[in-house]
């Protein structure tokens, strides 16, 4: 008897889990960490600055380092602007975004002497977490952990 009374209980509950989660609305992705690895020789052993903006492919070909430069610290901040970070070389840093709601995401290297690996596009779906390493000579590697909607398996 107990047994056919447990069995109704997680049924319902089932039930009640599965209308609760067609019925609600979208929930939205949760923040994108970039942990940050920079060689203690990246950038001269100076200070450099990693952006984050919201961008299309087209935006983000056609910005220009000094464009970016220029938005960095304007007043009042640049609508596209997801986040500004100083990196200091030999130390890892974790930099946490809210993701936009619709696009891609840019990311801005401001170094020094900015070789040609100084923006990268991240492609979707995004991941929930990625591993910057900025090597001695400003190299940018990126990888990535899992899309933030798998982050659960």
């Amino acid at each position: 008897m107990r047994l056919i009374a447990c069995g109704k209980v997680l049924n319902l509950v089932f039930i009640s889990s599965l209308v609760i989660a067609c019925s609600s609305e979208p929930v939205a992705p949760p923040p994108l960490a970039f942990n940050v690895v920079a060689n203690t020789q990246s950038n001269n052993g100076g200070l450099f600055y990693f952006v984050v903006r919201g961008a299309n492919e087209k935006q983000f070909m056609q910005d220009s380092y000094q464009e970016v430069a220029g938005k960095v610290f304007a007043d009042p901040p640049e609508a596209n602007s997801l986040g500004v970070f100083s990196i200091v070389p030999g130390r890892v840093q974790e930099c946490k975004i809210s993701p936009p709601a619709q696009g891609t995401v840019a990311l801005y290297f401001l170094l020094t002497q900015p070789g040609a690996q100084w923006k990268k596009l991240l492609s979707t779906p995004l991941a929930n977490k990625y591993t910057i390493n900025v090597t001695a000579t400003n190299q940018v590697e990126i990888s990535e952990g899992k899309p933030w909607y798998l982050s659960w398996f």
